[in-house]
């Protein structure tokens, strides 16, 4: 009998020895902005857009298994990869306290910051002195580049909120800018339908790059010289411009409907109606087109 229950123990220490060397595999956790479209948002309880896109197709071709996870807000992204509580955050502008505790790959989409003002409050802004002595606003755990993040932290007045309250603020008038990304500004105006109360001044206040950023302490980072690669391979090929326009579009088949809808609950929409959201549609697209160029190709930047 001893020997019996020996046998099976062996074989049990077996089994275990199989399961572990299973499961033994590295899962890297993987998070971003959920408030960030088309780049990345938060859809259904996943993230969706460009950046998710983007890591799963590099992810799949190395073999790496992750898992996603979607935080309440940026500013939590931010914390729980300080905290390494992830591995890999898939779109981050690079700044100095940022660099603490990320790691960043090479850079794969140009993006252009922008101010926004309530229409009939527009200003010049020919540099970013001009935004000295306003009241500003920008959603939280922002950054724009560690330039223009220092000179907002010693020159400017700007509060950050979660940004449907950044946006109410403006609305409302108790701001008199907004900071924002382009292609998020272009997806939020035409969502709220607010394109004939808001202004998109120009020129851009910055450009920078968004990047993949791998938490320091991570596993991850054994990893980063391949994925740089992979990363240069879409950008050469294009996917990333792809990436961004299929959102995009998708963005604008979303509000349509949501449009569509509204509408036959209200019984109101007229041809008229139709023709001038087709137009603000077009406008949109064309407008993120033109920042479908490399970095040398974009608008100069006040500065």
């Amino acid at each position: 009998m001893a020997k019996r229950i020996a046998i099976i123990l062996v074989l049990l220490v077996g089994c275990l020895w199989g399961s572990s060397s299973v499961f033994s595999a590295e899962t890297f956790i993987v998070s971003g902005n959920p408030y960030a479209p088309p780049v990345v948002w938060e859809e259904y309880k996943q993230l969706a857009g460009v950046a998710p896109d983007l890591v799963k197709e590099i992810f799949d071709e190395l073999s790496l298994p992750y898992a996603v996870r979607v935080l309440s807000d940026w500013d939590r992204v931010q914390e729980a990869a300080k905290k390494g509580e992830i591995d890999l955050i898939v779109s981050a502008y690079q700044n100095d306290e940022r660099s603490k505790y990320l790691n960043f790959s090479v850079p794969y989409l140009p993006e252009q910051t922008v101010i926004i003002v309530e229409k009939g409050k527009e200003f010049n802004l020919s540099s970013w002195e001009s935004l000295k002595g306003k009241r500003g606003v920008s959603g939280i755990g922002e950054s724009y580049g560690q330039e223009f993040d220092s000179f907002i932290a010693n020159n400017l007045d700007v509060s950050y909120y979660r940004l449907e309250r950044a946006i109410e603020t403006l609305n409302l008038g108790k701001a008199d800018y907004l900071i924002i990304d382009l292609y998020t500004a272009l997806i939020y105006a035409r969502l709220l339908q607010g394109e004939d109360s808001i202004t998109i001044l120009d020129p851009p206040v910055t450009t920078q790059n968004f990047h993949l950023a791998v938490a320091k302490d991570s596993p991850l980072n054994d990893h980063l010289e391949a994925i740089n690669k992979k990363l240069d391979e879409k950008i050469s090929a294009g996917l990333v411009s792809e990436l961004v326009l299929a959102h995009f579009d998708r963005w604008q088949e979303k509000i349509a409907k949501r449009s569509q809808y509204l509408s036959r609950m209200s019984d109101q929409r007229s041809a008229a109606q139709e023709d001038y959201l087709k137009k603000q549609d077009e406008m949109a697209r064309q407008r993120l087109l033109g920042t479908m160029v490399n970095t040398q190709g974009l608008p100069p930047a006040a500065e």
